[in-house]
């Protein structure tokens, strides 16, 4: 690393992301089945450990899913926090390893989609969601596919640094959330950028730019920045998901046809169509989804609370 470590322990907080960050690397140190194994009993950790997330992942699947019965979506709680863990594990194979165990057991499906959208000359948005095999998927399709993928930065100098060096072991480059006209420079330079719009921000600034509508038939905020990347660049936007095979050893990635008529001219619509989307997906692979965050914090005027 460019810097010392004793450069990062001056403040509890940076002590903590030593830790972290050693731990990490131990991690990702492990054999594959080794890996396997002890995220099965991380997860269970989790559940045990962790009540007031386990409440909100709970609380979201109730609402999400109520035709399921109670001990269907109760499995699919139990496997969300063990797919968890495991994002937690894959996260330390992106930074500390070249991910040649993983790949061998994992695909991509509908390049060509990508392809054909990239051909028109005026870039392409890949449009992912918080699925929990996100970090690994992305690094996963950085041995496809360049491209540059917008994150939200953390406050922690030593974490920061490891994490930023790590991707970009496997991608093109990165640009902080909050660096539009970077992102917009990349699009206008026919490059790929990656973005996601699932994320309920509470309070934040960027629900300035933000609209309920429904996912699951529940008033969602949403960003609309989506809309705003693609109407200024004429980039398409592209869909991305990926799912867990083998055992949770690899990913299949799955790229589809740029989405049509976006942006519109409704930025809700546009809205609307995005979570249309990741809730068909979410149907078929339910457990592959970050539900322990609060994606229904924020409420229209007037609606109770729901956590």
């Amino acid at each position: 690393m460019a810097l010392k470590i004793n450069h990062f322990i001056k403040h509890p907080t940076d002590l903590g992301g030593l830790i972290l960050v050693g731990f990490a690397w131990l991690l990702a140190k492990l054999p594959l089945t080794v890996q396997l194994q002890f995220a099965n009993l991380l997860g269970k950790l989790f559940y045990r450990c962790l009540p007031k997330r386990r409440k909100i992942a709970a609380t979201n699947l109730a609402l999400c899913f109520p035709d399921k019965t109670a001990e269907e979506r109760q499995s699919i709680l139990e496997e969300n926090f063990r797919q968890s863990a495991l994002a937690m594990i894959e996260v330390a194979a992106c930074w500390f390893s070249d991910l040649s165990s993983r790949k061998k057991y994992s695909s991509l499906i509908g390049k060509e989609h990508l392809d054909a959208a990239q051909a028109e000359g005026n870039g392409v948005i890949l449009l992912i969601f918080h699925f929990t095999s996100m970090e690994l998927g992305g690094c996963l399709l950085g041995s496809h596919v360049e491209f540059n993928a917008m994150y939200k930065p953390t406050r922690n100098r030593l974490v920061e640094q490891t994490m930023c060096k790590g991707r970009l072991r496997h991608i093109k480059g990165l640009i902080t959330q909050d660096d539009a006209k970077s992102a917009i420079k990349a699009l206008r330079n026919n490059e790929i950028v990656w973005y996601s719009t699932d994320q309920n921000y509470g309070n934040d600034s960027r629900h300035k730019n933000s609209v309920f509508v429904p996912f699951f038939d529940i008033p969602a905020r949403t960003i609309t920045g989506l809309s705003r990347f693609a109407k200024i660049s004429g980039a398409k936007v592209v869909p991305l998901t990926h799912r867990r095979t083998h055992e949770g050893k690899g990913i299949e990635l799955e790229l589809y046809p740029a989405l049509d008529n976006f942006p519109s001219d409704s930025p809700t619509e546009d809205a609307a169509k995005v979570n249309r989307f990741l809730e068909r997906f979410l149907k078929k692979e339910p457990a592959n989804y970050l539900w322990v965050h609060k994606r229904f914090r924020s409420r229209p005027p007037g609606a109770p609370s729901i956590y």
